[in-house]
């Protein structure tokens, strides 16, 4: 589907270029959050070596996705495009939301379910984690805002934003979901290989929205409900074994 302010701009970056600007600025953001998670926590303390502590969690999305963000808005406006337009940031119809919050609910609920039969957690370690120690510290509402609204907007302006606008030419959408999916899924290094493959589920629903809607405000309203009933799930365990 063609997005809206595609008509009469210059072309997208290519995908030599695009996957340039997203690793420089992941790799730059990435710089950021550990100097600020060193500020925070003192010498020594980076995101590897506490992946689970909820404060730290917050702290660095709350430097990381800003600074991606504004790195490829800058890119966008080098492009001759404004930042909404290259990032697909538009109003998705009222039908739309309603078929993608749909869609999004029952992936959610059928990858629970199949948890649930086979033995398995539904709730990750990681999160159980994060949520303790972001509560014990007093910072469980930003825990909570950082992972329900900042990563979903960061990560989807980044992914199903400028890196679905540099690789998914006309004819080659399919294959760019799922590159694009397979990348956002093998970022995210705190869950095991079953959690990998079903953000990589995600990813390609995500993806497939993107395509037929045109609209990446779309995409982040989607991951933005998957986190808070992943958030939901695992205030729930908590709160119960406490």
């Amino acid at each position: 589907m063609t997005d809206a302010g595609d008509r009469d701009r210059a072309p997208p970056w290519g995908i030599v270029a695009t996957c340039g600007w997203m690793l420089a600025a992941f790799l730059l953001a990435l710089a950021a959050a550990a100097i600020a998670y060193s500020l925070w926590f003192g010498p020594g303390a980076t995101p590897a070596t506490q992946p689970y502590d909820g404060v730290g969690l917050a702290v660095a999305s709350f430097v990381m996705f800003p600074l991606e963000v504004a790195i490829l808005a800058m890119a966008a406006r080098w492009r001759g495009w404004s930042a909404a337009d290259y990032f697909a940031l538009n109003v998705p119809r009222r039908g739309e939301i309603v078929m993608a919050a749909a869609c999004t609910l029952a992936l959610i609920f059928a990858v629970n379910g199949l948890l649930y039969l086979t033995g398995k957690d539904i709730v990750s370690p990681f999160q159980v984690e994060a949520y303790r120690t972001a509560k014990d510290a007093g910072w469980l509402v930003w825990t909570m805002l950082a992972i329900v609204v900042v990563a979903p907007v960061g990560e989807e302006i980044a992914f199903r934003g400028f890196m679905y606008r540099g690789l998914a030419r006309p004819g080659s959408e399919i294959p760019a979901i799922m590159v694009i999916a397979l990348v956002w899924s093998l970022l995210h290094i705190q869950y095991d290989w079953v959690g990998m493959l079903q953000i990589f589920a995600i990813g390609l629903l995500f993806g497939w929205f993107r395509w037929a809607s045109g609209s990446t405000t779309l995409t982040i309203l989607m991951h933005v409900l998957v986190n808070l009933e992943s958030m939901i799930e695992t205030a729930i365990k908590v709160e119960m074994s406490s």
